[in-house]
């Protein structure tokens, strides 16, 4: 087996299910970061911008333009909540639109993860998640 097999195998895996998925998404007429901010906002409405950016992977700036863009797509909306000490922030919420789409990107994704683990036993799927998430955290703690 290849020094690099790992990585030719997640960068192989990568392109593939971001292939899918974007044609997936494409069907819903949802662009790039929309299907994750849903999925993620799907569990965590009413949460504020920021604590949404962060649960997302992206930054604050990067965060304000995709709300842009779903407030106008009828996807999410905001309301303006007080926050201790007299401030103000917004805390983002699913449309009905919104709720739906999320619920199509939630079932999207779980037709892929289907066809990604067709032939797995339920155990090889189990000790294949476990595994993958232990690589991710070594990756992620920067354990050589």
């Amino acid at each position: 087996m290849s020094r690099n097999y790992l990585h030719v195998l997640l960068l192989k895996t990568y392109s593939m299910h971001k292939k899918r998925s974007r044609q997936h998404f494409q069907q819903l007429q949802l662009t790039e970061g929309q299907p994750k901010v849903l999925t993620i906002l799907a569990g965590m409405e009413g949460c504020q911008q920021r604590e949404l950016a962060q649960a997302c992977g992206v930054e604050p700036a990067t965060m304000t333009s995709l709300l842009k863009n779903m407030e106008q797509s009828d996807l999410i909306y905001k309301e303006r909540m007080p926050l201790p000490g007299g401030k103000w922030a917004y805390s983002i919420f699913l449309t009905q639109r919104g709720g739906i789409m999320a619920g199509k990107v939630m079932d999207m994704v779980e037709q892929l993860e289907d066809a990604a683990f067709r032939d797995f036993t339920g155990n090889e799927k189990d000790t294949f998640l476990k595994l993958f998430a232990k690589v991710a955290e070594n990756l992620d703690n920067g354990k050589e």
